[in-house]
């Protein structure tokens, strides 16, 4: 069962991650926002005591790239923990991510075979457990190596499915994107790969009837993500500060 496990921690790491998470709270709170703003503390190669420090501290929301990571923490940590996977999907790797039973969202959505792996492996496994809430990824910054949907065509065609009968293990939640470095990294105003995912979201909403939440800002860009609706702000370094190397990083 998650959490059986006794996952320990230093008062000294406490002290510290409480610190930043809650500093960090403080600076969105204070933003101008046009809805409530999650902050998802992303502990992409952190350690389990990591995760049980903020959890501890009243927080449930958190964020993690790599599937095999997320599998792992999700059979140590509490199972009222509700995981969003933000990392690349490969669709070999769905039917992994469904077997988790409090998986909460699927962030990085960029294909109509990935979602329809999801619901069949979702369906087939966890048939029981709640429905899992699915973000489009759009490439706002039309970025060769990033991934994410560029075509409406596309777009509209994973909508459609999500509203569908066929959907049933699979929600339709919101649009995702990350915007480019330079952008990001400027202080110019209005962000633009943001201000096109919100395009999308209204372009999505008036043909369909949906009112999508809209999950873009990190580190760097958060701020201009709240100004510009932004719902989710996904934060990892400046809550767990620097992250070791893959190779190095530890569950235990």
């Amino acid at each position: 069962m998650p959490g059986d496990t006794m996952i320990t921690y230093s008062k000294e790491r406490q002290a510290e991650l409480v610190a930043r998470y809650d500093a960090v709270k403080a600076r969105i709170d204070a933003e101008e926002s046009q809805a409530p703003v999650l902050l998802l503390a992303v502990g992409k190669l952190k350690p389990a005591s990591d995760i049980q420090i903020l959890y501890d501290h009243g927080v449930r929301h958190f964020g993690e790239n790599y599937v095999q990571e997320l599998e792992q923490k999700s059979k140590l940590l509490p199972g009222d923990i509700c995981w969003h996977f933000i990392g690349g999907l490969q669709t070999n790797k769905c039917k992994d991510l469904a077997k988790i039973p409090n998986l909460h969202v699927v962030e990085t959505i960029d294909s109509l075979k990935k979602i329809k792996k999801l619901q069949e492996c979702r369906a087939k496994y966890q048939p029981d457990q709640p429905a899992i809430k699915c973000n489009i990824q759009i490439n706002t910054s039309q970025e060769d190596q990033k991934a994410g949907l560029t075509s409406e065509e596309d777009i509209f065609a994973l909508v459609e499915f999500c509203l569908s009968e066929h959907a049933s293990h699979v929600q339709l939640a919101g649009l995702m994107t990350i915007g480019s470095w330079d952008t990001s990294h400027e202080d110019t105003g209005e962000n633009k790969d943001f201000a096109m995912l919100v395009e999308w979201k209204k372009k999505i909403d008036a043909r369909f009837g949906t009112s999508l939440s809209l999950s873009m800002g990190m580190s760097a860009d958060y701020k201009h993500a709240i100004k510009q609706g932004s719902t989710e702000v996904r934060i990892g370094t400046d809550i767990f500060g620097s992250r070791p190397a893959r190779s190095e990083a530890h569950i235990l």
